[in-house]
């Protein structure tokens, strides 16, 4: 049986911004998971990082990315880096979240000193038993139950 392995934000975004496809390459061996969250978390930063690439600007403040998002800016950018994104969910498993799964991030939180999304990332391997996720994240170090995939 092929080993499970969770896929993080961070890989998605290089994958998607950097076009480091290598990565996923890397991946081969594992049955890919991504947790419905960390699709929202890429979603997110997608925009913003659409928004400021058409601004030509490396950071601005979120109220002008939103305002310059909602008039159109950075559009087909972000169509193209969604529909890799779609592309990319559709050849793995998406992982549901669940008030268990919630619950169990708060604890991590605490235990682990992560972020929340990042806890609720590492709540979901928990809840599905997957005990490789393959990030850049350093902070994932941290979590006792995960052995981050090295690439």
């Amino acid at each position: 049986m092929t080993e499970k392995c969770v896929i993080d934000t961070s890989l998605l975004l290089k994958v998607i911004l950097e076009g480091d496809m290598d990565v996923l390459i890397k991946l081969a061996d594992f049955v890919s998971h991504i947790p419905v969250n960390v699709l929202e978390e890429t979603s997110f930063k997608i925009v913003i990082s659409s928004v400021l690439d058409s601004l030509n600007s490396e950071r601005a403040n979120f109220y002008r990315i939103k305002t310059e998002f909602e008039k159109g800016r950075g559009k087909e950018l972000i169509a193209d880096r969604l529909h890799l994104l779609n592309t990319i969910k559709n050849k793995m498993l998406v992982l549901e979240l669940n008030d268990d799964i919630f619950d169990v991030s708060k604890e991590i939180v605490k235990k682990y000193y992560l972020l929340p999304n990042d806890a609720l990332i590492a709540a979901t391997c928990k809840y599905y038993g997957i005990k490789k996720i393959a990030t850049f994240d350093s902070d994932f170090e941290r979590v006792k139950f995960l052995d981050v995939v090295t690439l």
